[in-house]
């Protein structure tokens, strides 16, 4: 659970929170932490009868599969189809940075890969307005159309942005965390026919998200892209071009909220494809993300200095 849900459960008061629709692998977490997701607003602090059982149903399945499994087929090389739009993302500034860091471009089955996220929202239409529409173009056998929802090539839509006159700031609002202040600036400005002036700001932005697989500790891992993974699985799509990277048996795998690797390195890890299932899969409600970025202008006076 986040400090922000574990604050929540001293008083036990999640009622009028924002909450998104999401799938959980109960199976694999905690019972304790599976009973608070479950419980979500209504009675985090004392699961149900109801709840109690579905965790220990979930965390059985799990204990009964057998040990191991089977990722021969995980990750394949791309085929002649997407050599052109390989080269376009060689092209591209932001693909330019994992390249150059060993990462390649290859094909991954997602039902082979292992999953690191306890939870997928569900809700990822709603702050992405072209995501639907990318989806609904996907067709399964041109493989260039599944690369343009998994590797785009171009940034997503900028924030909602607002400016408050009397506190002089910028406030930048996303229910996406990886929008982030990415450099500065000055510059002269001509504010007007021959009138001067000195601009100063930062420029803030949302990075192009990277669907990227992980080979760690001798499995692989969906790092990010989860949302349109899913989304693409669950037309039956599961063949998709991803950003691949080897991490040695020396690199962390940094991945915020993930898994612990008791679990995913255990005899029974969570596989991608179990979000689809129902016996290790619950419907919660989780605490809504949201991030905000103010840039704010501030004048002082001072004597003596």
């Amino acid at each position: 659970m986040n400090n922000l849900a574990t604050q929540l459960l001293t008083s036990g008061n999640f009622v009028g929170l924002k909450t998104r629709p999401a799938r959980a692998l109960i199976g694999w977490l905690t019972e304790r932490d599976a009973q608070i997701l479950l419980g979500i607003p209504l009675h985090p602090v004392e699961p149900s009868p109801a709840d109690i059982q579905r965790v220990a149903l979930a965390h059985a399945a799990v204990a009964s599969r057998a040990p191991g499994i089977d990722q021969i087929h995980a990750v394949s090389a791309i085929d002649d189809a997407l050599r052109d739009y390989a080269l376009e993302i060689e092209k591209q500034p932001h693909y330019r940075n994992y390249l150059t860091h060993g990462c390649t471009l290859r094909i991954a089955h997602l039902p082979d890969l292992c999953a690191l996220q306890p939870i997928v929202h569900l809700d990822y239409a709603a702050s992405a307005e072209h995501f639907p529409e990318l989806i609904e173009r996907v067709d399964p056998q041109d493989m260039v159309s599944v690369a343009r929802v998994t590797l785009p090539l171009t940034a997503p839509a900028p924030p909602r942005v607002s400016f408050e006159s009397q506190q002089r700031a910028w406030t930048v609002h996303s229910a996406n965390p990886d929008i982030r202040i990415l450099t500065n600036f000055s510059g002269r400005i001509e504010m007007a026919p021959g009138l001067f002036a000195m601009g100063y700001g930062f420029c803030v932005a949302q990075p192009i998200s990277v669907t990227q697989v992980v080979l760690y500790r001798g499995r692989y891992f969906l790092k990010d892209g989860y949302h349109r993974c899913l989304a693409l699985l669950q037309r039956g799509i599961s063949r998709v071009p991803v950003i691949f990277q080897d991490l040695g048996e020396t690199q962390a795998l940094a991945v915020e909220g993930r898994f612990g690797d008791e679990v995913i390195l255990g005899e029974h890890p969570p596989k991608f494809a179990d979000y689809l299932r129902n016996d290790v899969v619950a419907a919660v409600s989780a605490l809504a993300f949201s991030k905000t970025v103010v840039i704010r202008a501030e004048e002082s006076h001072s004597w003596g200095t």
